[in-house]
């Protein structure tokens, strides 16, 4: 599908084009190094106002070498982007960014679906995406580099993923992306007791769109059909949410369909022709699988049983007493101070935290010996399947910090939530910048580089972004959004 088909599906919804060009210099000539064309339903000056916002928040990019522009054109300007990229160039305030190359913007073809290279917007929306081009390599160049991080304090490739929202680095070969957002989407479906109950969030101007309930035997697509429905979604019974959003219910009775059967929902757009916009599908036989391990209610309180007692957690929280510690009193420590960082930061985040380090409770208790050390323990207050183990060091870890938390993990996940749906990971923080090795022997390592990213989500607001990118966990609800 070529852009210009997917534009012609979504007449009169987007309103601006969000331009973000990122450009370095060479032989006195600005060449793109990449360019992010976003299509947007928002009106010119509140795209232009979130470009400032996030510009706020990193910093003007601006060096004799380098730069990051941001634009907001109405809709009715794309003829003019049109030409500037035909002419394999583009106008951006102070830069004429050269593409080496002639563009045929709406020629471009593309994929349409729900993971695209370009980050997702607080709500996901499925998206057409057309990829173009070949790395740009200056940006690989020493000297370039160094410049950038010099007068930034951070390097090209950082920069270009923050302010311009995209996946980016070294090994992708690319330098222009279109991102198209298809402004509908299944929100929620609730399957059961031969009934299912579909919402769908849509932009107002969106025509032409359906929906379809399919239940077959099993929980596989190929198994035989035991019921179907579908339904046209109708803007006049729809639930205003703004100006532009809507929210459309219907509930189907599938009086076929019993507790192992398999749904698939598919939201479709008809007109011109039939584009699958989502097909979401549940198959209850796993459900019921997952289901079959019991939950463990407070994955925390069990996992600091092994550490200390409530008993003598209480003594701490309710009297007046020192934590036994092996530092003198009144001695400042680096390693304490940065282990009190951490465990704001992982509080920021939503985690709950035990902190054990530098008190007689950090040893892991069995039978009658004691071993393995680590500083904290974390659960996230929305999830009761993930708990971290955490160690802190202010250098590099070495493989005495590895082997421990490896050790805990082993009898944590083998002993106190075995048969359980809890899943412990361990992490190691350390204050050392740029590691190279992110990731020993399952222990993930999280260095200086990592903080500062997982607080700079923190400030911007996103933190389900900082938890996904950084703890490798979904956790399937929205924070900060």
């Amino acid at each position: 599908m070529s852009l210009q088909d997917f534009l012609g599906r979504l007449k009169g919804v987007y309103k601006s084009i969000d331009l973000r060009i990122a450009a370095a210099k060479a032989d006195n000539a600005w060449q793109n190094a990449l360019t992010v064309v976003r299509f947007s339903y928002k009106e010119p000056k509140e795209v232009e106002n979130q470009q400032e916002e996030l510009e706020g928040n990193w910093g003007k990019v601006k060096t004799e070498n380098f730069r990051i522009e941001f634009l907001a054109r109405p809709i009715d300007k794309l003829s003019v982007l049109c030409k500037q990229l035909n002419q394999g160039r583009l106008e951006a305030r102070e830069i004429n960014a050269e593409f080496g190359r002639s563009i045929d913007l709406l020629s471009l073809k593309g994929r349409f679906d729900n993971y695209e290279q370009t980050r997702r917007e607080s709500h996901s929306w499925p998206c057409f995406e057309a990829l173009n081009g070949e790395h740009c390599r200056l940006l690989d160049e020493e000297q370039f580099q160094a410049e950038v991080k010099s007068q930034t304090l951070l390097d090209p490739y950082t920069l270009i993923s923050e302010l311009l929202e995209v996946d980016f680095a070294s090994h992708i070969s690319l330098d222009l992306i279109v991102a198209a957002p298809f402004y509908a989407a299944i929100k929620n479906v609730d399957f059961g007791e031969q009934r299912c109950k579909i919402q769908v969030k849509f932009h107002k101007d969106i025509k032409t769109l359906a929906v379809s309930a399919i239940v077959r035997r099993g929980d596989r697509e190929n198994t035989p059909l035991r019921d179907k429905a579908r339904s046209t979604i109708d803007l006049e019974e729809a639930e205003e949410l703004d100006e532009y959003m809507r929210l459309w219910t219907k509930q189907h009775n599938l009086l076929e369909a019993t507790p192992a059967d398999y749904l698939s929902v598919n939201l479709i757009q008809t007109e011109p022709t039939a584009l699958d916009i989502e097909k979401p599908s549940f198959p209850t036989q796993i459900s019921r699988l997952l289901e079959s391990k019991r939950p463990e209610k407070a994955p925390l309180v069990a996992a600091c049983r092994r550490f200390l007692t409530e008993d003598e957690l209480e003594q701490y929280l309710t009297k007046t007493v020192k934590a036994p510690s092996p530092y003198k009193e009144g001695k400042k420590d680096a390693s304490a101070t940065f282990e009190l960082a951490v465990a704001w930061l992982l509080g920021l985040c939503g985690f709950n935290i035990v902190w054990l380090g530098q008190t007689k409770h950090e040893t892991l208790k069995e039978d009658k010996v004691t071993r393995f050390s680590i500083d904290m323990l974390a659960s996230h207050q929305e999830s009761k399947s993930l708990l971290l183990l955490v160690g802190c060091t202010i250098g590099s870890p070495n493989n005495k910090d590895i082997d421990s938390l490896k050790s805990v993990h082993r009898i944590l996940q083998d002993e106190v939530f075995k048969d359980t749906q809890v899943q412990v990971k361990p992490f190691v923080f350390s204050a050392a910048p740029d590691l190279s090795d992110k990731e020993r022997d399952g222990v993930k390592v999280l260095d200086g580089g990592d903080i500062r990213g997982i607080l700079n989500y923190v400030r911007q607001g996103q933190i389900q972004r900082a938890l996904n990118e950084y703890f490798g966990h979904e956790l399937g609800f929205k924070i900060g959004s």
